[in-house]
């Protein structure tokens, strides 16, 4: 633990003992605090270049001509309703406006022209979740499928994107929802109408110097689904797609064509309430951990897939990939994978559908490695429940974790495996416990991830982030790395390259922004302050070595009586606590 968080960026360098301290890794806050509320550090390549996400972002486009500005409610809402009606929308105003766009309540018709619910085809779409790439000081937007909107004067906004892995040569790949595309439609009673629809629910794409190249999945139904999440330096890309329709949903989707059948609706949102089943597990995973399971899929039948590109972008060819398990004859269930890494072997990882115990009735979901034909689970359920494999590096390490029962709880476990060798090892972690993930792992040897520091039994558990050397078994909490006086908590470790630079997400308490950007103010005109979310890079100090945090804490105590007033102004002012190491 490092022994301080101070707000506004204050440290004890400020006390005069910040220049005897020393660490390993350097934090280097990634330049998107204009850019949203919370930012998530993604994958790294052996350039330094970073993926990030933002999530919340600021300035959200309001589609004014869809909202109902002869409401009274809203004008006694607005403080300027005249000025919004026409687009000059103030700060107040706009998030009055976004969070009622936004929100899940059925509020009825008195704030929007047409009918209000959260599911409501008149509702504009705004997204959550933003993608950007940033080499050097360069910071670019991955905008996927969205498209201009001529109402909008802009991107349309609306289109969930998350950038997932990133390879030595910066092409990017992730999925993204199509955006939402408005049509007007005049019903039976002669009302016009606008619905909101899209071609598809999410779809994986490459990105190659700003080209967005759209990945195709083989059951293309709907627009089908897929989803990317890594590639290699040979362009080969790792991930899962619908590769059948689950038998029945087809002749659904026929009933769309037929007027009579679908009802006074547009045939596009016939199609769009089908995917809106769905989008809510679609959406969730956008922000939800990598390798998490996810529930059944009622539409389309998945599997891991492996698609191979030419350095420009070209579709070369598409491998659907198995399972682990091989189905008994007359098993008619379809068994599912997905493929989270793959490294510059072509080898990839991730899980598979297997029964638990050879049972033929409770399918759970392995750790899996995919190499070239064969499916191989690594993982045996005679000890754990579930796993997830994460990443593999070029010496074919594979990292993840798995669940077990400890203290009458399921816990995660992160581990190990050798796949050349067989061995697999679940390291000590942080106490015997704690849930550790194990998210990735470079060509050196060293893994990261995060696991829980709090030994509370009852509800949820503080995590930080680890480093893990395989060669030397050391496992270590990131923060131990960094200098005493750092305002950054690491709270997962997310990605690291071959120069040992480290993707990081990390917590921050500082000033809270407004829904433009702006600091927000309360209603005095203070300044608000909050713990937020950050992506950081950590880069190593050459020479650096593990800064002794007790040593700077008596160093202040010895100093208490000459600055005992500035230190009690830092207590007023910014929460200031001192903490030792464990």
């Amino acid at each position: 633990m490092k022994m301080n968080r101070l707000a506004f960026g204050l440290t004890l360098c400020a006390l005069t003992v910040c220049s005897a301290q020393a660490a390993k890794y350097s934090v280097v806050e990634l330049p998107l605090r204009d850019k949203g509320v919370n930012s998530y550090a993604r994958a790294i390549n052996d350039r330094g270049d970073v993926a990030a996400s933002i999530l919340s972002p600021f300035n959200p486009p309001i589609d004014v001509d869809l909202i109902n500005f002869e409401s009274e409610a809203l004008i006694n809402l607005l403080t300027d309703p005249d000025g919004a009606a026409v687009g000059n929308i103030n700060d107040e105003d706009l998030l009055i406006l976004y969070s009622f766009i936004t929100s899940d309540a059925t509020t009825g018709s008195i704030f929007f022209t047409q009918s209000n619910d959260s599911t409501n085809p008149f509702y504009q779409q705004i997204a959550k979740v933003q993608s950007y790439v940033l080499e050097n000081t360069e910071v670019e937007e991955k905008i996927a499928f969205d498209v201009v909107e001529q109402d909008l004067q802009g991107l349309t906004k609306s289109a969930d994107t998350l950038v997932r892995g990133i390879n030595n040569f910066s092409a990017t790949v992730g999925f993204a929802e199509a955006p939402f595309r408005k049509i007007n439609y005049r019903n039976e009673n002669g009302a016009n109408l606008v619905y909101h629809v899209q071609d598809f629910l999410v779809h994986g794409f490459l990105d190659i110097n700003g080209t967005t190249i759209d990945i195709p999945p083989i059951e293309d139904l709907l627009g089908g689904i897929s989803v990317a999440n890594d590639i290699n330096d040979s362009f080969e890309v790792a991930g899962y797609g619908s590769v059948e329709a689950v038998e029945g949903f087809e002749e659904v989707v026929e009933l769309c064509e037929d007027e009579n059948e679908r009802g006074d609706i547009p045939q596009e949102y016939c199609l769009r309430q089908l995917r809106d089943q769905y989008q809510g597990r679609i959406r969730a995973r956008m922000t939800a951990a990598l390798g998490s399971r996810y529930p059944l899929d009622q539409t389309f039948k998945r599997r891991a897939m492996i698609w191979e590109f030419t350095s420009s972008g070209e579709l070369l060819d598409s491998r659907e990939l198995g399972t682990i398990l091989d189905p008994e004859p007359g098993d008619e269930r379809f068994y599912s994978s997905q493929a989270n890494a793959i490294n510059n072997n072509g080898i990839a990882v991730g899980i598979s559908n297997d029964y638990f115990l050879d049972s033929q009735t409770i399918v759970v979901n392995k750790a899996a490695v995919f190499d070239g034909d064969e499916v191989v689970g690594i993982i045996s359920d005679n000890d754990y429940i579930e796993s997830t494999a994460l990443d593999i590096n070029d010496n074919d390490i594979v990292v993840g974790f798995a669940s077990k029962v400890i203290t009458a709880s399921t816990r995660n476990k992160f581990f190990v495996h050798d796949y050349r060798g067989n061995v697999t090892t679940f390291p000590d972690d942080f106490f015997e416990s704690s849930s550790s993930k194990a998210r990735a792992i470079n060509n050196n040897g060293l893994v990261v991830g995060e696991g829980e520091v709090e030994t509370d039994l009852i509800g949820s558990r503080r995590s930080e982030g680890f480093i893990y050397d395989i060669n030397t078994e050391e496992f270590t909490n990131i923060n131990d790395l960094l200098s005493c006086d750092t305002p950054y908590t690491i709270i997962q470790g997310n990605d690291i390259n071959d120069n040992d630079e480290i993707t990081a997400t990390a917590i921050v308490y500082r000033e809270r922004s407004s829904i433009n950007g702006e600091l927000a103010l309360d209603a005095r005109g203070n300044t608000i302050f909050e713990n937020m979310t950050v992506a950081v890079k950590l880069v190593p100090i050459p020479g650096g070595s593990i800064d002794d945090c007790r040593l700077v804490q008596d160093k202040v105590e010895r100093k208490g009586g000459s600055i005992y007033y500035l230190l009690g102004l830092i207590l007023i002012v910014a929460g200031f606590r001192i903490k030792r190491k464990n």
